[in-house]
């Protein structure tokens, strides 16, 4: 007889949202869950970890023929969960500690605890940074330490959510290894957008309109061509000839002059009006420490920035911010507004309105946010629903420079080229973003920046980077 534990959802329905949601679920087993944006999938994950209850149908959980009732499970102890947002589950001061806080709830000695911390630290890349804030790490570094440090408990089921999705392609291969290594004994879900990533599962899942199907095997699934499948191809592939490219004006628009923030990152280079800049790169590279710089969230240790023909500094900020769009990684924390309409249409909702109008309809509709959403609250929106409304908010007045760190995260497929055509199209405006997959932006890029360890290691005509794809690959990048 079997001792592996089963997780059984029979008929799960919450609000609106998931309706008849039945699966079982085996400890060591994949599982693959897919959908487009919206469909659910989250809030299943926040179910099954008992984050919110259903509103109808059971979960139980089975170990041969004993049965225990949902409500009787310690789900801490059965369930690890990484969300979408890493942000909001580090717990430590430090990335020893964090690392370290399960091992010790373990019971394990102090010994054990710091010897397998090290281990840790070095199986996820974060090694010499065990004394650094998980604040002060990258999106892409978070997602690995929150990730160790739930595996390091050896939860019997474990919830990726987008867990992969910050990451390069080094990076991710760290995590995999931690996920292979877990395989036996841990029944894991990854929630994905990620077709080359779900073919590694033993089983897909698609989630569409509240209702669940199973497809078995992902690789023969894939292979069927099935409508239903459509959001999920990774391959992004729009043609810079369909769009239109926006005028380059030699003078310069951001000027880093010998300038230093401090250990971070180190720039001496310039960005003309109207240039669509690439930026990749490994995690924890910079990359972010470079667009955080220009909206003035960081200001140089060494040298200056010049924006815009004028030195940046504390007096000048917040005016500059007015010229400026952005969405940063994890768009949907930053996000304030009361409703879905007032994010997006902040200035523009200086008086009271009681409808949208057809223009702003229509402005959401091109974010794949249809009117019913309007009111909403952002935070009961799916990641990749948030993710929506960061850029259409950025986007509604266009800026003179659109700031953009990894802007597809947690997007469908379908949803992504949409909205790389509305970026691809924009006249007259300076582009950076930033990216670890350089099949976003090789349609319209006019320079591409390889940054490693703070500095430019590469600066390349959009035209060259075939001369460098090595580099690109050694780097871990997705080309």
């Amino acid at each position: 007889m079997s001792s592996k534990k089963v997780l059984e959802l029979q008929g799960i329905s919450y609000k609106d949202i998931l309706s008849g949601i039945s699966f079982t679920w085996q400890q060591g087993e994949v599982l693959a869950l897919m959908g487009p944006n919206g469909s659910g999938k989250s809030t299943l994950a926040r179910l099954v970890t008992g984050l919110i209850p259903a509103t109808s149908g059971e979960i139980r959980l089975r170990r041969g023929e004993m049965t225990i009732p949902w409500s009787e499970v310690k789900r801490w102890q059965e369930i690890g969960f990484v969300s979408q947002h890493p942000r909001r589950q580090t717990l430590g001061t430090t990335v020893a500690e964090e690392l370290a806080f399960g091992l010790v709830n373990l019971g394990l000695d102090q010994q054990t605890v710091r010897d397998r911390v090290k281990q840790l630290a070095l199986q996820i890349g974060l090694q010499g940074k065990e004394n650094r804030s998980p604040a002060a790490l990258s999106g892409g570094e978070r997602q690995r330490l929150v990730t160790a440090a739930i595996l390091a408990l050896h939860p019997p089921f474990f919830i990726l959510d987008e867990g992969l999705s910050m990451l390069d392609l080094y990076a991710q291969a760290r995590i995999r290894e931690l996920l292979d290594q877990a395989r036996s004994e841990t029944g894991q879900l990854w929630i994905t957008h990620d077709s080359e990533l779900a073919r590694q599962a033993d089983r897909l899942l698609v989630l569409e309109k509240g209702k669940i199907i199973d497809w078995g095997n992902p690789s023969e699934a894939f292979k069927s061509q099935c409508p239903e499948l459509r959001f999920y191809d990774r391959i992004i592939s729009i043609s810079a000839s369909s769009t239109l490219q926006a005028q380059k004006i030699s003078e310069p628009i951001l000027k880093w002059d010998r300038t230093a923030f401090g250990e971070r990152l180190k720039l001496d280079n310039t960005i003309s009006k109207g240039e669509f800049v690439a930026i990749v790169g490994p995690s924890g590279s910079g990359k972010t420490t470079l667009l955080e710089s220009i909206a003035g969230f960081v200001l140089p240790s060494e040298g200056r920035l010049v924006v815009d023909g004028e030195a940046m500094g504390k007096s000048r900020i917040n005016s500059w911010r007015r010229k400026l769009g952005f969405v940063l990684q994890e768009a949907g924390e930053y996000l304030i507004g009361r409703t879905v309409a007032h994010e997006v249409f902040f200035a523009d909702l200086k008086q009271a309105q009681k409808r949208l109008t057809e223009e702003q309809i229509s402005f959401m509709e091109r974010y794949g946010l249809p009117a019913h959403l309007a009111n909403k609250t952002p935070e009961h929106l799916s990641g990749g629903e948030r993710q929506k409304v960061a850029l259409a908010a950025a986007m509604r007045n266009v800026p003179q420079i659109l700031l953009l760190d990894e802007p597809l995260l947690g997007l469908d497929s379908e949803t992504r080229r949409s909205i790389l055509a509305t970026i691809y199209a924009l006249k007259g405006v300076t582009i950076l973003y930033v990216t670890h997959d350089l099949r976003e932006v090789l349609g319209a890029a006019d320079r591409i920046w390889l940054i490693e360890n703070g500095e430019i290691a590469l600066d390349c005509r959009k035209e060259q980077w075939e001369d460098y794809r090595e580099e690109f690959r050694r780097s871990g990048m997705r080309c």
